[in-house]
């Protein structure tokens, strides 16, 4: 999707709903990525946040909602003097059948830190800087690229609005700090 020229399209026939008593979510198989919270979810006695359906009006305004982002982005990238792409580290992909899903492997294996960070500049330019934030032992990296910032889980959560968050937010907010880039510049 980093291609120059990329056109974000999605039909119908490119996604698959998995199982509610599964990991409930849309995989799109052209794209190979998960649509975790772009289609409305029902909540009500019988479903508890699953997706039942992909209606044409919701495809629709995901195709209007990428093209735009992708757009901003590039647009983004090419315009700021310090471009920073901030990885959730860099995982192992998808598991060969990712709860009711068959998913495609050979669209996303594992690719090394180096690998990953060297393609992303490749195509968005070599100003452009790769900080991988992962959870771990304490790391920090230097490369000709960017870096790589490990570090511990806390088992900290923030709370909003009474919805608490699953990821460890302040472990990126803690990688940032450790390597002078601030949130709010």
């Amino acid at each position: 999707m980093l291609e120059p020229g990329f056109k974000f399209h999605v039909d119908r026939d490119d996604l698959l709903i998995s199982p509610p008593h599964e990991h409930n979510t849309v995989y799109n198989y052209k794209l190979n990525i998960l649509h975790h919270h772009d289609f409305p979810r029902r909540w009500d006695g019988n479903h508890q946040g699953v997706v039942l359906s992909t209606e044409d009006e919701d495809i629709e305004n995901i195709n209007q909602k990428y093209t735009y982002l992708f757009k901003r982005f590039f647009e983004a990238v090419k315009n700021v003097s310090n471009p920073v792409a901030v990885l959730n580290g860099s995982k192992k992909g998808f598991g060969a059948n990712y709860k009711g899903i068959a998913t495609n492997r050979e669209l996303n294996g594992f690719v090394p830190h180096h690998d990953l960070a060297n393609e992303v500049r490749e195509r968005l330019g070599k100003k452009l800087k790769v900080v991988f934030v992962e959870i771990g032992d304490k790391l920090i990296e230097q490369h000709e690229w960017g870096c790589i910032v490990r570090l511990p889980d806390l088992g900290i959560r923030p709370e909003e609005n009474g919805s608490g968050f699953e990821e460890p937010v302040h472990v990126f907010t803690s990688a940032f700090e450790e390597i002078g880039l601030s949130l709010t510049e």
